[in-house]
This record gives C-alpha cells, structure tokens and sequence, in this order.
C-alpha cells in the first residue's frame, strides 16, 4: 500500500525547498546587480 502522508511530506518539503532556493538566488542576484550599479551611476555624476 502506498503511504500518502509520506508521499504528501516528501513531495511538499521537494516544493518547499526548490521555492525556498530560488528566492534565496533571486535575492542574491538582485544583491550583485545593485553592486554593480552603484559604481557606475556614481561615474556618470562625476562626469
């Protein structure tokens, strides 16, 4: 017989763990690029 409450567990901590990665990529992502931003808009007041 086929356990659903296991099957619901690990296929729920699968969904939560792929979404809870992806957002910590999409912060990381948003992080680098205004990094990478900041010291370009600073070269363009200068000039």
């Amino acid at each position: 017989m086929i356990d659903w409450g296991l099957v619901a567990k690990v296929a729920g901590g699968g969904f939560g763990v792929t979404i809870l990665v992806l957002t910590v990529l999409s912060i990381i992502v948003w992080l680098v690029g205004l990094v990478t931003r900041e010291p370009e808009s600073r070269t363009e007041e200068k000039e």
